[in-house]
């Protein structure tokens, strides 16, 4: 006769185990190499609670990034991983005593922490930022995505490959590398596939901007035709078999970009200014001849003030250097070198039209 009793809790990972998984964690971000990946598998395959362990460290540095909204705090955050990898090369070569009190800290905050990441992941893989908000989150394979104010972006990771959506705003993506499964990011009808590599998407007046920060990407979904004048610049054009109305491949590397009107439409830049392309994260934006209707939409991402910007004037060329979250400098400086008017009656808006 079968006795029915409580059950036993499902077993958790030891300290032993989250100290390793933090090890393969840091490791992984510090070198990010294809060679790494095998030892990580096998590591996971030993134990069923490894593989929790791991997803708890890199949990763990997801929910912290809900408190990334200021950009000092941000970098900081970069700057505390590029510390923690050197105290852990530090340590490798120390007492394995110290490394043990090294490790079983950040132990003790994946511990401490799990217990408010219920909030996070019942976003069912949809991740939002607000007006003047800025957010860091690790996904379950150690890539980074770092949102913008005023963004969204939709995640599906399947067994095959890595699915990311940017849905509103811009994001960074910095890519842990599995060949096994490509990481692709849609953005209206593009599509970036990469392996492992860094890159800034945007969405802006119906436009999708890609930059390249590290590695090399490829973009489906562009009209071949007309990025075909500017093919030859970089070699990067490749047909896609069977791709309809004549799509292409576009393929870039570090310090190029593409931008793509919403007909699909694209010119592939040959250099761009990197810095500039993730000065967002500092707190900072470059306008280069920037339409004022898409240099608006910029400035809106981080205010609760808002500019709308009259059609007549939407095409007037911006150039100039501003910081975030001050709409009424930018506003300043439009009224002062452009014959615009400036009507500030409502107090949730600033409306630009024309003097003439």
């Amino acid at each position: 006769m079968n006795r029915i009793g409580p059950q036993e809790a499902p077993a958790q990972p030891t300290e032993v185990h989250l100290e390793q998984a933090t090890q393969w964690f840091l490791r992984l971000r510090e070198r990010g190499q294809v060679e790494d990946l095998p030892g990580l598998q096998t590591w996971i395959d030993n134990d069923p609670l490894n593989k929790v362990a791991y997803q708890r460290v890199a949990a763990t540095w997801s929910a912290l990034g809900q408190f990334s909204v200021a950009p000092e705090v941000m970098v900081g955050r970069r700057n505390a991983l590029d510390s923690a990898r050197r105290a852990a090369r530090r340590r490798w070569s120390a007492q394995r005593g110290s490394l043990s009190r090294y490790l079983a800290i950040a132990a003790s905050l994946v511990i401490a922490v799990i217990g408010t990441l219920g909030w996070w992941y019942s976003q069912r893989g949809v991740f939002n930022t607000g007006v003047a908000e800025r957010r860091a989150l690790t996904l379950e394979d150690g890539s980074v995505v770092t949102l913008d104010a005023n963004s969204r972006v939709r995640v599906q990771y399947e067994r095959d490959q890595r699915l990311v959506s940017l849905e509103r705003g811009q994001a960074r993506f910095d890519v842990a590398k599995d060949p096994t499964r490509p990481f692709r990011v849609s953005a209206q009808d593009q599509t970036v596939v990469a392996l492992g590599t860094q890159f800034n998407v945007e969405l802006l007046g119906g436009n999708v901007l890609v930059s390249m920060i590290e590695g090399r990407v490829a973009i489906t979904g562009v009209d071949s035709t007309v990025e075909a004048s500017t093919a030859s610049i970089t070699g990067a054009k490749k047909k896609t078999p069977g791709a309809p109305g004549g799509a292409a491949v576009i393929e870039l590397k570090a310090g190029e970009g593409l931008r793509v009107r919403g007909d699909g439409q694209g010119l592939v830049l040959p250099k761009i200014d990197v810095d500039r392309a993730t000065a967002w994260q500092a707190g900072k934006m470059f306008f280069d001849n920037e339409p004022l209707a898409s240099a608006a939409e910029r400035v809106n991402r981080y205010s609760q003030l808002q500019i709308v910007v009259d059609p007549a004037i939407a095409n007037v060329s911006v150039s100039g250097a501003f910081n975030t979250g001050d709409p009424n400098a930018f506003v300043e400086a439009i009224a002062t070198y452009f014959p615009v008017q400036v009507d500030r009656t409502s107090e949730s808006k600033i409306r630009l039209t024309s003097r003439d």
